[in-house]
This record gives structure tokens, sequence and C-alpha cells, in this order.
């Protein structure tokens, strides 16, 4: 059963200790899943500090690019300006350099094999792309799975954990993989085996998690549907989620983002690989891209339920406080 995200209520820190939150030596794991996908929690000065902090390199293939087509439906949407801007080069907004480390190997799924190096070829060309002088900038690595199902999770975290070791100003993000209508088979190597496997990894480890899978499992409201043969388009055995929730909630932001109506300029989001069927399916997408942003600015320094003074940007900690949620 996919696990729920606890919260702990909030505290009053110090600045030592909000400090030392940040770091990657005593950060301890980074869930973002379901729960992370309502932008509204986090401050704009947490958005604006990813901005200014994070050098990303993402690699994935055409399921992967689900956050890609969120964050851009987030970039659209007229209401919030530049707020979600970015570019590949960094000169507009975040720094994300999609597709940006060199490889024959398109995503984690085509890279689940050993190289004449002793590592996975992802491992290879990670390493070449870090130790190049240019590259020094990069602090945010991700790769995404396309398919899981069949492949080796436990050789993914043990290779995950090499780049881990030797990059540590590096902040690697782990990830889960898509729906493929199995439910919660724990069949090893199948889809939920493989997830589960690689979430108790970023628990016991405390490493940064993009629960990928889990994003997919819940609407907005909370209700589950990966046990229900669900699959990578919303879709499970009684209908398909993205569309129930649509209908329920018109003039809802989420509906907005999705469709479009009632926003002057903006016509909707309608390419969200594998999940454009149904329409309102992109929902998917506009998830996935709420849920990358807070994963940014949690990477940032960011925690939920601090409260951010004016000192956030400037470096004095001496107006952040916290509250509970």
């Amino acid at each position: 059963m996919l696990r729920p995200r606890v919260r702990l209520r909030a505290v009053v820190l110090s600045p030592v200790l909000v400090f030392l939150l940040g770091t990657s030596a005593t950060r301890g794991e980074m869930l973002v899943d379901h729960s992370c996908t309502d932008l509204d929690e986090v401050p704009g000065s947490a958005i604006t500090q990813a901005v200014a902090d994070l050098h990303i390199a993402y690699n994935h293939t055409s399921h992967g690019s689900q956050l890609i087509d969120g964050m851009g439906a987030l970039e659209s949407f007229p209401d919030f300006g530049d707020t979600y801007a970015w570019s590949e080069d960094g000169s507009a907004g975040l720094d994300l350099d999609d597709y940006g480390i060199p490889c024959d190997v398109g995503d984690l799924s085509q890279g689940d094999s050993i190289d004449s190096h002793g590592v996975t070829p992802w491992v290879t060309c990670t390493r070449d792309f870090l130790n190049l002088p240019a590259n020094a900038h990069i602090n945010v690595v991700m790769w995404s799975w396309c398919s899981i199902n069949g492949h080796d999770a436990q050789l993914y975290v043990e290779n995950m954990e090499i780049l881990v070791t030797e990059y540590p100003n590096v902040h690697f993000v782990f990830m889960t993989g898509h729906a493929q209508g199995q439910g919660e088979d724990m069949t090893p190597d199948s889809v939920h085996y493989n997830n589960e496997l690689i979430r108790e990894h970023a628990r016991t480890h405390g490493r940064i998690l993009f629960d990928f899978a889990d994003i997919e499992a819940f609407d907005p409201a909370g209700a589950y549907f990966w046990n229900l043969d669900m699959y990578d388009n919303l879709d499970y055995d009684s209908g398909n989620w993205a569309v129930e929730w649509i209908s329920t909630n018109p003039g809802s932001e989420l509906e907005q983002l999705t469709t479009g109506n009632g926003v002057d300029g903006y016509g909707g989001l309608s390419s969200c690989a594998h999940s454009a069927l149904p329409s309102d399916a992109t929902l998917n997408c506009i998830l996935k891209g709420r849920a990358a942003w807070w994963m940014f600015a949690e990477l940032a320094g960011w925690r939920p339920g601090l409260v951010f003074g004016d000192g956030f940007e400037t470096g004095d900690l001496s107006d952040w406080s916290a509250s509970s949620m």
C-alpha cells in the first residue's frame, strides 16, 4: 500500500538548526509525492530562491516529459506571470537543462545494464557530464524511468548511491515508475515491487525521492486508485479519475490549468505524453509539474511549516520562524 506523507507539526527553530536542515549531510529523506502538489503552500520567496540557487540537468524519455509539460503549463498560465518561468540555460527563470546529459541511453529503463566501467551506462554518462569544468555549476541531477516493469530496481539504487558518494555537492533525485495496470502486485521486478523497493531505500538512506507513481495514484481530493488496475493515463477499472475530478470541480485552478476554460490567453494543456486521452487526463502532467516546483523549493532550503521573513534571499535568518500547517 502506498503510504501517506506524514507532516510533522512545525516547531520554532533556531537559525543554526534551520541552516542545518538545508545541508545535504543532515537533510534526511525528502519525499515529494501526491501531497506536494498544492503550490499555494509554497511561499513565493521559496520559488525565488529555487530559481536563484538551482542548476538542474534532467534526462528522460516520453514518460519523464510529463514533468516538463506540466511545468510548461504553469509557465504559460496568465495568473502566474513569470513565477514559474524556466529555460535550458538559465537565461530566464529556473535553470533546467532538459535532456542535458549526453548519453546513448535515454532513460533509466534503457540503461538497466552494466557497462565496461562496471556501472550502469547512465552513471558513466553522468560522471562524464559532471566532470566537465563547464558543468561545475550543476547541483541537481534527475533521471526518470520509462517502464519500470521487469527492471532491476536494486541495481538502480546501488548505482544511484555511487553517484551520491562521488558527488556530495550534487542533489541526485530518485524516482519511481509509472502505473501499468498491475495494482499492488508484489511479484519481484514488477512495477509496485520496484517502486516499493525504491521508496524503502530512500526512506532508510535519507534520499530525495520524486514519487512519480504516488502522484498518479491519488486524485487531488486524496482518493486512492493505484489498486484499481490503474494505468498511466489515469484510467482505472471503473473510469478515469482525472475526468471524474475535473467534472466535479469546474472553475478550480486545477481545472483551468488542465482545460483552459474561462482563462483568456490560455488554451489548457493538450500535450501530456501517455496521458493526453481522454483530454482531461492531462491533469496528470499538471500535478507532476506542480510537484516538481515543490521539490525545487525544498531543494533550495524551504521546508513545509517554515515561514520565511525578508532574510530568505539575504541569508539573514533572524526573521525565520515556524508555524503549524
